[in-house]
């Protein structure tokens, strides 16, 4: 069965319902991490596919219109992704402006910390990298540090920990002080 060629002011009328549903598309793109102008984009291109295919007299639609050209967007955006993810290519400008923000909150963190852990002392210093750097447990940490036991480690543990939050509290606030001076 052969289909018919379609006369301009029925695609027209078509394509003016379509473009109805490009909002619900757009969003449907977007949650998938798409910008609005690549949304856009897809958002046409899937449509001359939509058109290409209609005109065919081989193919035939298992869909509604709309939810053949969401699928038909979905899968365009995922063959995007995919290649600019190969490449590594991205914009620029989005890179360059996130990353030193980013970059930089990450280097202060590491410096407050750093900081905290020169000012809690030798003992603190060893047994937080025995426990959170090399696992060790509780009452082999004990033995090497000379504690009585277990429990005191733990709790000697406890009180390193909350020495070395409030350093590293205090050098947020000394921070973020100085920032608006």
């Amino acid at each position: 069965m052969e289909k018919p060629f379609y006369n301009p002011q029925e695609i027209k009328k078509e394509l003016s319902v379509l473009y109805k549903h490009f909002p619900e598309t757009k969003r449907l793109l977007r949650t998938f991490g798409c910008d609005a102008l690549t949304a856009e984009d897809l958002f046409q291109e899937a449509l001359i596919i939509y058109l290409r295919k209609k005109n065919d007299p081989d193919f035939e639609f298992q869909l509604q219109p709309i939810h053949f050209i969401k699928q038909t967007c979905k899968l365009l955006w995922f063959n995007t992704a995919r290649k600019e993810q190969k490449q590594g290519t991205g914009s620029l400008e989005t890179d360059v402006e996130a990353i030193p923000e980013s970059w930089m909150e990450k280097e202060l963190q590491y410096k407050q910390l750093e900081s905290a852990l020169t000012k809690i002392g030798k003992q603190c210093k060893e047994l937080l990298h025995l426990f959170y750097g090399l696992g060790w447990n509780m009452v082999d940490i004990a033995k090497k540090l000379d504690f009585r036991n277990d429990k005191v480690a733990k709790a000697q543990k406890y009180r390193c920990m909350q020495k070395a939050k409030d350093l590293v509290q205090e050098a947020q606030s000394t921070f973020e002080n100085t920032q608006f001076i």
